[in-house]
């Protein structure tokens, strides 16, 4: 995701204000101030952000799960906000997938299906369901015809070509995933997944989706 040093400030200001019910301002700030290094909203910093928190805290082991799905809204606040710029400069979202599918939809669905092959049948079924209810519910995807439970089926939904887009589902993915398999598992699977990617597209091009 390619986002610009003030939508970070906002994201982390944002993510600041999730932990500002579990811990003192002045953990808060110390917190908010190392995250402002980051240069570039994505899955990695808010992996990251999380194991800064809890490394630092331990107390916050509980509430993990809650802090995760907390930064992630934040995510996916931030990332509507330069979509819809995007649409009012006349780029209008498309709700088929373009034919020929782009590299990176199809570098997408790599990382998806080695993600799922990592699975047992019911984590897999427990990882799309989620996906796809949270994707019908979540205002970044609105206007988006997404049927992710098809993925249980061995079959690709239509996805947006729009990078902005797959790299809030790959946030959702992982955000799932963790609830699933627990964040240590779910960290290797993601590896595993990605790696399996860039051995058939290029390393950038995956990583845009990170």
């Amino acid at each position: 995701m390619n986002i610009d040093t003030q939508s970070v400030d906002q994201a982390v200001t944002a993510m600041a204000e999730v932990l500002a019910d579990y811990l003192h301002p002045e953990e808060v700030r110390l917190l908010k101030s190392q995250w402002q290094r980051y240069s570039t909203v994505s899955v990695k910093m808010m992996q990251q952000c999380v194991l800064d928190a809890t490394r630092r805290y331990p107390e916050l082991q509980a509430y993990k799960s809650d802090i995760r799905k907390g930064f992630w809204a934040t995510l996916q606040a931030d990332s509507q906000q330069t979509v819809e710029a995007n649409s009012h400069n006349g780029h209008n979202e498309t709700v088929k997938v373009p034919v020929p599918v782009s590299e990176l939809v199809l570098a997408f669905y790599t990382v998806i299906e080695a993600l799922r092959s990592q699975l047992s049948e019911t984590e897999s079924r427990n990882l799309f369901l989620t996906m796809h209810q949270t994707v019908s519910q979540e205002r970044t995807f609105k206007g988006h015809s997404l049927n992710i439970s098809q993925f249980l089926e061995g079959n690709r939904p239509s996805v947006p070509d729009n990078e902005h887009l797959l790299n809030n589902l790959m946030q959702l993915a992982y955000v799932c995933l963790c609830d699933v398999a627990g964040p240590v598992e779910a960290d290797e699977m993601m590896f595993r997944a990605a790696e399996k990617a860039k051995q058939n597209y290029p390393k950038t091009l995956v990583e845009k989706l990170f």
